[in-house]
C-alpha cells in the first residue's frame, strides 16, 4: 500500500487464516489470556520480541482460541505495507480490516470510532514496528472511543501507551546441551510436527538426535530457523546441517538465521531472492518472470529457480501454488542483498513500478462482463503491488503523468467501489492529481470527474458534487467531450436532482465509451446501469419495462453478475412500478441478495433494503413489521457507513418515502418504532437479516411467493398436485426441478451454492414426503389430491 495492508480470512471475509497447525506455547498463551481476558486485564497488549520468534503466529493462535468470546468477532490486520508515516494509509488499513463497507472520506479516524463505538471486538494489529507514534496515537483514540474494544499488537518497540500491557515473546524451549531426545520439549515438537509435511519420510532417531539437537541449539529456539531447516532436510541430512551451521560466521540474526539456506542457493535462485523481495504481499510467477529476471537471472530460469526458493522454505508457496510470499525476516534478508546490488536493485524496482501499472491498465481494459468476478479477484490479490507501484510513480516528478493515469486505471476498475473503499479511491486520485502537471487535458478533467463521482456516491451532497464538477470542467481539452466528464454530469442530473434531462448526458457519454473501443466496456457498463435506473425510476411504463427487460437479459447473457445486482434491482423496481406486483419483485431482490453475498458486494445491498422493503409493505400487512425491520436495517447500514443515499439523492430518497407511506398504512407508530430498531452495522447482517430466515422467510413461509393470492388453492399447486408449505426459495427450486434442471443448474440459475440447493431439495422431498426426485416428480404430476 505503497502498501500491503489486508485482512485475511477463515470462514468470514476480515478473519484470518494460518496454513498449518499450533505447537507448544501453553504457558505464555495462558499468559496471553490473563493479560487480555483475566481480572486484572487490560485493554491493549503488545506482544513483543525479535525477528522470526513467532509474535504473529501466536497471536493468531491466541484470537483462534478466543474469536467466540467476541461478539463482533477478531479482526487481523497486517502492516508490514503502511509506509512508516503514513497515517492516511494506515486508517484505511483499519477501516479494511473491521470491514466497514465504506465512509465518508473527510475524517476516516472519526468514522473509526463511531463504527466501533457499540462493538465488541479484538483487534490484532501485526507489525507495528516502523508505526509506533502513528499506531499509539490512533489505538489510543479508539480505545477512548470504543470502550469495548481490546487491541492486541505484535511489533519489536512498545507503543507507550498508558495501560498497555507487555507479553515478551522468547524463543522456544530448546534441549538441553547433552540432554536425551524429548519430544515434549516445544522446539522438538515444532521440528517434528513441520518435518511429517516438509521432509516427508525423514524421522527422528537416536542417531541423528545429536546432530538435531545441535541444530535446534543454534537456531535457539526460534520457530522461523526451524521452518527453514525443515527445507533443508529435504535434500540434507541433519549431520551435514549441523556441520554447516557450526563451520558459518558468526552473523547478526537474520543472518544465523537464513544464511545457512541462502548459502546452498544456486547463483541465479540468490539473484531471484533479492529480487522478490521489492513485491509487497504475495506475487505470481507471471510477476516474478516481469520484474525479477535481468543480468545473470533469464526469464526462461526465473521459474526453476524460484521453485529451488520453494524448496529451501525460503518462499513460502500458497496452498495451490497459484501465488508466492516471502516471510517478513526472510523479505528483509533479501532486500538487504538487493541493496547491495544498487544498479540492479534499481532496475528490478523499476521493472516492478511499470509492471504493475501495466497490470491496473490491464485490468481497467480487460473488462468483458463474463470475467466481472474474475477481474476483481485479481485486483484484490494484485492490490498491495500495485498500491505499491502507485506510490512510487507518486514520488517521482518525472513519473507524474503516469501515476495519474494508474490512478485512474484502478478508479475505473470498480474495485474500490464494490469492496466498500470509496475513500482510497479519493486518497489516490488526489494525491496523483497533486502532483500531475495542472494543465487541462483529457486525463486529468476524467480524473477529476472520477473524484467527483466518488463524492456523489458517498452522499456528499449536490452543491460539493456541482463544485468538483465544475473543476472537472475547466481542466477539460477546448472542443474534446470526455466520457467521464459527461458521465458525471448526467449523474448528478439523474441522481441527486430526480431529473430525466441525464438520461441524454448519460447516453451521449455512453456513445463516447463505445467510440474508446473495448478497453472502455467496464465504464460503458456502470453509463448502462444508470440508464437502467433511469428508465424504471423516472420514466414510463413501456420504456421501463423494455430497458429493464433488455439490461437484465444482458447481464445474463454476458454473465455479468455485479451488473446483475443492478439489473435485478431495475427490474423489481419495474414490476412495483408497472406491473403492481410486488410479490414478484421481492423474489427478484432475494435473488439479487444472494448473489451480492456470493460475490460479496458491498455496496448495492445499501440501495437493496428500502426497495425490498417497500415492495414487501405493498404485499399486504402481514408483511408491514418485516418492512419496517429492512427499513431500520437500511438506516443501520446507513449510519454505520456514513453514506445517507437514501435520503441525499433524490431518486433513492423518493423510494425511501415510498416504503415509509407504504409500511405506514399497516403499523402503528409503536409498532413500526419496535420493529425498526433491529440493530445491523454491517453488510454481514444485513445479508443475514433478508437470507437467513430470521424475520422475511418466517413471514413468507406460509404463502409461496408469485404464485395466486391467499385462499386460493391453485397458489400451492405444482403441476397436478398441491405442495404443503414450502418457503419462497424452496418453492423456486421445486419449479427447477420440475422443469429437469440437476442441481448444479438450479444453482447457476438461481446464484447459489450446489450445497444449498441439495439442502433445499431434501427439505421439500421430508415436507411432501417422498424419497427422491423421481418420486417428487410422478408425485406433482399425478392426480390434483390435496394432502
Amino acid at each position: 500500500m505503497g502498501t500491503s495492508f489486508r485482512a485475511e480470512a477463515i470462514g468470514q471475509d476480515g478473519h484470518f487464516g494460518t496454513f498449518n497447525t499450533f505447537v507448544g506455547r501453553r504457558v505464555l498463551l495462558a499468559d496471553l489470556r490473563g493479560a487480555m481476558g483475566g481480572a486484572d486485564s487490560t485493554r491493549l497488549v503488545t506482544l513483543t520480541g525479535g525477528p522470526g520468534v513467532g509474535k504473529t503466529r501466536l497471536a493468531k493462535e491466541y484470537a483462534r482460541q478466543v474469536e467466540s468470546a467476541y461478539e463482533h468477532g477478531v479482526r487481523f490486520v497486517d502492516l508490514r505495507g503502511v509506509p512508516a508515516g503514513d497515517t492516511a494509509l494506515l486508517e484505511q488499513a483499519l477501516m479494511s480490516a473491521v470491514r466497514v463497507p465504506s465512509q465518508s472520506a473527510r475524517d476516516l479516524r472519526a468514522s473509526l470510532v463511531t463504527y466501533l463505538r457499540d462493538r465488541r471486538m479484538l483487534l490484532i494489529l501485526d507489525n507495528c514496528e516502523h508505526l509506533v507514534e502513528e499506531v499509539g496515537d490512533l489505538v489510543s483514540t479508539l480505545l477512548r472511543g470504543a470502550p469495548h474494544l481490546r487491541v492486541l499488537t505484535t511489533t519489536r518497540t512498545l507503543l507507550a501507551l498508558d495501560g498497555e500491557a507487555l507479553v515478551m515473546v522468547p524463543p522456544l524451549e530448546l534441549p538441553a546441551e547433552d540432554g536425551p531426545l524429548n519430544l515434549k520439549v516445544e522446539a522438538v515438537q515444532l521440528l517434528v510436527q513441520r518435518a511429517r509435511t516438509g521432509a516427508p519420510g525423514w524421522k527422528l532417531t537416536d542417531e541423528n538426535w545429536p546432530a538435531v539437537r545441535q541444530i535446534l541449539r543454534r537456531f535457539g529456539g526460534l520457530p522461523l530457523g526451524i521452518e527453514l531447516v525443515v527445507g533443508q532436510m529435504r535434500s540434507l541430512s541433519p549431520e551435514v546441517i549441523a556441520a554447516r551451521l557450526d563451520n558459518s560466521p558468526h552473523q547478526e540474526t537474520l543472518n544465523k538465521l537464513i544464511g545457512p539456506s541462502y548459502e546452498v542457493c544456486e547463483p541465479a535462485e540468490r539473484l531471484l531472492l533479492a529480487a522478490v523481495s521489492v513485491f509487497t504481499g504475495s506475487f505470481d510467477l507471471e510477476g516474478a518472470e516481469r520484474v525479477c529476471a535481468g543480468e545473470g537471472l533469464p526469464e526462461h530460469a526465473v521459474a526453476e529457480a524460484l521453485a529451488g526458493l520453494v524448496d529451501r522454505s525460503l518462499v513460502v508457496p500458497f496452498p495451490n501454488r497459484a501465488r508466492y510470499e516471502l516471510l517478513e525476516p526472510v523479505r528483509q534478508f533479501a532486500a538487504q542483498r538487493l541493496q547491495q546490488l544498487p544498479d540492479a536493485g534499481a532496475a528490478v524496482r523499476r521493472r516492478h513500478r511499470d509492471h504493475y501499472r501495466q497490470v491496473a491498465a490491464q485490468h481497467a481494459a480487460g473488462f468483458r462482463g463474463e470475467n466481472e468476478i474474475e477481474l476483481l479477484r485479481a485486483v484484490e490479490v494484485d492490490m498491495p503491488n500495485l498500491r505499491a507501484a502507485l506510490g512510487a510513480l507518486h514520488q517521482d516528478p518525472a513519473t507524474a503523468t503516469e501515476a495519474l493515469q494508474m490512478a485512474v486505471d484502478m478508479a475505473r476498475t470498480r474495485w474500490w467501489t464494490y469492496s466498500g473503499r470509496l475513500p482510497e479511491q479519493s486518497l489516490w486520485l488526489n494525491r496523483a492529481l497533486a502532483v500531475a502537471p495542472a494543465v487541462p487535458s483529457m486525463l486529468r478533467a476524467s480524473a477529476i470527474a472520477l473524484d467527483a463521482w466518488m463524492m456523489l456516491c458517498l452522499g456528499e451532497g449536490r452543491e460539493a458534487v456541482l463544485a468538483r464538477i465544475a473543476e472537472a470542467e475547466a481542466m477539460a481539452p477546448a472542443g474534446e467531450p470526455v466520457a467521464a466528464l459527461l458521465f458525471i454530469k448526467g449523474a448528478q442530473v439523474l441522481l441527486i436532482d430526480g431529473d430525466r434531462a441525464g438520461m441524454d448526458l448519460l447516453r451521449e457519454s455512453h456513445r463516447r465509451w463505445l467510440s474508446y473501443g473495448p478497453g472502455a466496456l467496464v465504464d460503458a457498463h456502470l453509463t448502462e446501469i444508470l440508464l437502467t435506473m433511469g428508465s424504471v425510476l423516472l420514466g414510463e411504463a413501456d420504456e421501463g419495462r423494455r430497458v429493464a427487460a433488455d439490461f437484465l437479459a444482458e447481464c445474463r447473457r454476458l454473465r455479468a453478475e455485479w451488473g446483475m445486482a443492478w439489473a435485478l434491482w431495475c427490474q423489481a423496481v419495474s414490476l412495483i412500478r408497472f406491473d403492481d406486483d410486488p410479490r414478484a419483485a421481492v423474489r427478484v431482490l432475494l435473488e439479487s441478495v444472494r448473489g451480492q453475498q456470493r460475490i460479496g458486494d458491498r455496496w448495492t445491498p445499501l440501495f437493496t433494503l428500502p426497495v425490498l422493503a417497500w415492495a414487501l409493505a405493498r404485499c399486504g400487512r402481514r408483511y408491514a413489521t418485516a418492512a419496517a425491520r429492512l427499513l431500520g436495517a437500511a438506516d443501520g447500514l446507513h449510519q454505520a457507513t456514513g453514506i445517507q443515499l437514501s435520503r441525499k439523492l433524490r431518486v433513492f430518497a423518493v423510494l425511501r418515502e415510498l416504503a415509509e407511506r407504504a409500511v405506514a398504512e399497516h403499523l402503528t407508530g409503536e409498532q413500526y418504532d419496535k420493529a425498526y430498531a433491529v440493530q445491523v452495522g454491517t453488510v454481514e447482517d444485513a445479508f443475514a437479516l433478508v437470507l437467513d430466515g430470521k424475520y422475511i422467510d418466517s413471514a413468507l413461509d406460509d404463502e409461496p411467493l408469485g404464485g395466486a393470492p391467499p385462499g386460493d388453492a391453485a397458489a400451492d399447486r405444482v403441476g397436478g398436485a398441491v405442495t404443503p408449505h414450502l418457503t419462497p426459495t424452496e418453492d423456486a427450486v421445486l419449479r427447477h426441478v420440475m422443469e429437469g434442471l440437476t442441481n448444479k443448474q438450479i444453482a447457476e440459475a438461481m446464484h447459489i451454492g450446489p450445497r444449498t440447493v441439495e439442502t433445499h431439495v431434501s427439505s421439500i422431498l421430508n415436507k411432501i414426503g417422498v424419497r427422491n426426485r423421481l418420486q417428487l416428480v410422478t408425485y406433482l404430476s399425478g392426480p390434483r389430491v390435496r394432502r
